[in-house]
């Protein structure tokens, strides 16, 4: 009970965070995700002391109680069932975890946010980190100002070579796609690297014997998977934020072959330092491999042109700079 509590008025937190502000006495608070834990309720104590407060977007969760606009917690919610103070559709749905107790305790918190103006009256500017999320806060009814922040990730030692085999990291979910990237290179007669484990570990190794799974694997180990892969793959079927992975895989100069969904076309330019298929379309998804299977050197080309984007516009500089000048017009009330 305390803990349901909490996500609404988390007096704990309160009294913690105000020793906080008083002892450090910041010029601006940046928050990121305080929902459920620590609850938006110690934004008060920011808005007491007239400190400016900037959050990142991380997630979709100022517009859908199970943060990721999944209906049902599996199809993409598209167009989006819930409104800008009712969500009723997350608790019909079953949304988070499948739950309907835990549905409709998500669905007050977010709708008791919105009514309340928890957010509106303490937080003074939003950071996110693609344009799809903007967007998408944009036609929920938020009217706060979005700095757009892409992620950032520094530049690897370039590999040399086109690399051999293809991989998909990540967790082992509906979501994630990798039922189609393993359906995909079975048709092609490939053997796909899987590294990651999730609720469909078990049933995606029982049918796909022929798939390499590694697990769950360090940053090391995921390090040298990517450098040994001619592609990597992020066939999802959600509406992906600004994935890091994609970031962290270009940076070493392999190229990605994603789905066109969500922000990641934000981050790749098909044909130009990646390929882009339509979510969901396994021929697709082996058309691309097929492509970069019997073209060494056209991956070698898109690898070398994904790391040269990262150095562009994802360098840890051009992120510290925007973040700045985000946390300047903060200050400035702009």
């Amino acid at each position: 009970m305390r803990a349901a509590v909490n996500m609404f008025y988390n007096r704990a937190a309160i009294r913690q965070f105000s020793r906080l502000l008083d002892d450090f006495r910041p010029d601006v608070v940046h928050i990121h995700g305080i929902h459920r834990q620590i609850s938006p309720s110690i934004l008060g104590a920011a808005r007491r002391r007239r400190i400016p407060v900037v959050q990142t977007l991380h997630d979709f969760h100022h517009v859908c109680p199970n943060d990721v606009l999944l209906c049902a917690g599996s199809e993409p919610c598209e167009p989006r069932l819930c409104g800008r103070i009712w969500y009723g559709s997350a608790v019909a749905n079953r949304c988070v975890r499948g739950s309907l107790i835990a549905s409709a305790l998500s669905a007050a918190e977010t709708g008791y946010a919105r009514i309340s103006g928890a957010y509106e009256q303490a937080v003074t500017r939003f950071i996110s980190p693609s344009r799809f999320v903007a967007t998408t806060m944009r036609q929920a009814g938020w009217e706060l100002p979005i700095d757009i922040v892409p992620n950032a990730v520094p530049v690897t030692e370039p590999r040399t070579g086109a690399g051999d085999g293809f991989s998909v990291i990540g967790r082992l979910r509906g979501e994630k796609g990798v039922e189609q990237a393993l359906e995909a290179a079975r048709r092609l007669g490939l053997s796909l690297t899987v590294a990651g484990d999730g609720p469909l570990g078990e049933q995606l190794r029982t049918r796909y014997p022929e798939a390499e799974f590694v697990g769950h694997v360090g940053a090391e180990a995921v390090s040298a998977i990517i450098r040994r892969s001619r592609a990597v793959l992020v066939p999802s079927l959600w509406f992906e934020n600004a994935s890091m992975s994609i970031l962290e895989t270009m940076a070493h100069g392999v190229p990605i072959i994603a789905s066109s969904i969500g922000g990641i076309p934000e981050q790749i330019t098909d044909g130009i330092d990646g390929l882009l298929v339509t979510p969901g379309d396994v021929d697709g998804l082996a058309r691309s491999i097929s492509a970069l299977e019997s073209d060494p050197a056209r991956a070698v080309e898109l690898g070398e042109a994904a790391r040269a984007t990262v150095r562009a516009r994802f360098s840890p500089a051009r992120h510290n700079a925007a973040l700045l000048e985000s946390y300047t017009r903060a200050v400035g009330g702009e």
